[in-house]
């Protein structure tokens, strides 16, 4: 009986991979690796729900810190439970970024500086609520 060792070729190999990588949804133009695009789309995953309504497209740099405050009274979540995910969602952006080979210093700062604003916004809107709150009891 002759067994065949013959292994796989390197064109059949890139094709399984490939395969593998649509399979998990990481293949493809549409897959974001640029570190502000990224961190739009986990902020947008974070506040997808009906009452928000706010499309991927519509939510950018400029809207982001206002639309995730909006959401975060809406769905009356604790503040710093919400700036936890956030810091969770940008740290692993960074990763994902810096393996991609896309992440300059300029653009982590940039990333950076974007997630601290949300972050400065929503804990100024906390406690814009709280003054509030407490001037009407």
């Amino acid at each position: 009986m002759t067994e065949s060792n013959s292994l796989p070729s390197a064109l059949t190999i890139a094709a399984e991979v490939d395969a593998a990588l649509a399979e998990a949804g990481l293949a493809g133009p549409q897959v974001e690796r640029e570190a502000i695009p990224l961190y739009l789309s986990f902020v947008h995953e974070l506040i997808d729900c009906p009452q928000a309504s706010v499309a991927l497209s519509a939510l950018n740099k400029s809207n982001a810190a206002e639309l995730v405050a909006q959401w975060v009274t809406q769905k009356q979540q604790p503040v710093n439970q919400v700036v936890d995910i956030l810091t969770e969602h940008l740290t692993e952006v960074i990763e994902l970024s810096r393996v991609h080979g896309t992440l300059q210093d300029f653009k982590r700062r940039e990333l950076l500086s974007f997630h601290r604003n949300i972050v400065e916004y929503l804990q100024r809107s906390s406690t814009s609520l709280s003054n509030a709150h407490n001037k009407s009891s």
